[in-house]
């Protein structure tokens, strides 16, 4: 008789641990179908966690409310090029601003430059977006390369000007944007080349 009752308890036992395994099983299968956010793993982080400048793409998309509503790394990239036209957007004004302010020609006529300079970054960060609208990311890829060369640029042209230091934050933190942005445009590109390295 007890060795019945042990028999029948070690089943149970039995019973009870292949009850509990498939309710794992069947637990990881449906993590496996939820939204990145659900799983604890946002797709912000997902994606600059893969990028050359983590810090910078995340400071750039994290205050951003699109980023939590982004789908795909192609709407981030979108995301992150909106923010940075933005910013480069504030710097075109606050040359302007500067402008009024200073003593020399010299430093006006480095000013109108930069204004120049970031009318022109302006242009090119919306010819940017919509290659990546238009999932033409080769091109898209070509276009951002050269985006951070323009604050970079303008505060060349400011070097031992009375407005260097002005500006200097305002051209570091577009600079950091246009890097953060293009990065991602370049992971659009290389999961572009992987995947038609699978199909081949």
């Amino acid at each position: 008789m007890p060795m019945a009752m042990a028999t029948s308890r070690a089943a149970s036992l039995a019973s009870l641990k292949n009850i509990l395994a498939v309710a794992l099983l069947c637990a990881a299968v449906a993590a496996s179908f939820l939204p990145l956010s659900s799983a604890g793993v946002s797709l912000v982080s997902l994606t600059c966690r893969k990028t050359a400048h983590e810090r910078l793409c995340i400071s750039t998309l994290a205050p951003d409310r699109r980023s939590d509503a982004a789908q795909s790394v192609q709407e981030l990239a979108v995301v992150a090029l909106t923010v940075a036209r933005n910013s480069t957007r504030d710097a075109v004004w606050r040359t302007t601003v500067l402008e009024s302010r200073v003593r020399t020609p010299l430093e006006r006529d480095r000013l109108e430059q930069c204004r120049a300079l970031y009318s022109e970054c302006l242009r090119a960060t919306t010819t940017t977006i919509a290659l990546v609208n238009a999932a033409s990311y080769d091109a898209a890829a070509r276009a951002s390369s050269t985006l951070h060369w323009y604050p970079e640029k303008c505060q060349s042209l400011l070097y031992m000007q009375g407005v260097e230091s002005a500006m200097e934050q305002t051209n570091k933190q577009v600079e950091g944007k246009l890097i953060a942005s293009t990065d991602i445009v370049h992971l659009l590109l290389a999961r572009r080349g992987a995947d038609k390295f699978n199909l081949e």
